[in-house]
């Protein structure tokens, strides 16, 4: 009886853990069943998407995808129900404004017990400020050739006008 109790408490132990970690993260973090309905959404969530727990769970998780990508979440589920992961996928998502996000998103499948898949576990990253500093590396990039290729083509003219190599 005694161990039955410690073990009991260890493990409840971890699950708060677990919670108050899933809980406090930046990313938002939630779970879907097989249906594709939300029955768990954090405050990281709420941050990135701008719903409330009590507005998005029991909802679809279609709410989140712009209406041009209509097969993205049957494709999701499909993996995921075969026992698949999706590690760092790059897509668009509607936040509750209607303004689109950029996001990465990592799926992985919940089991129970038995180890029946029975949903899905979403993080998922803003990686809009990402995907703005990358444009203006390669802006930057593409400045500094043109700059170069100039520079070389003053150079070429300067040594033809001078009479070329002595």
């Amino acid at each position: 009886m005694m161990i039955d109790l410690t073990e009991r408490a260890i493990a409840e132990d971890a699950a708060q853990r677990i919670a108050a970690i899933v809980e406090s993260s930046d990313d938002a973090i939630l779970a879907k069943d097989l249906n594709g309905t939300i029955v768990t959404w954090n405050s990281g969530a709420e941050r990135l998407f701008g719903y409330t727990a009590a507005e998005a769970i029991g909802k679809p998780v279609a709410m989140l995808i712009p209406q041009d990508r209509p097969n993205e979440e049957p494709v999701i589920l499909g993996r995921i129900r075969r026992g698949e992961r999706i590690v760092h996928y790059e897509t668009i998502r509607r936040r509750k404004d209607g303004s689109l996000v950029e996001i990465s998103l990592s799926v992985s499948p919940i089991r129970n017990r038995q180890g029946q898949v029975i949903g899905a576990s979403k993080i998922a990253r803003d990686i809009t400020e990402r995907r703005r500093a990358e444009e203006q590396q390669h802006l930057l990039i593409r400045e500094m050739d043109h700059r170069v290729k100039n520079l070389f083509t003053l150079a070429a003219s300067v040594v033809t006008l001078s009479g070329g190599p002595m």
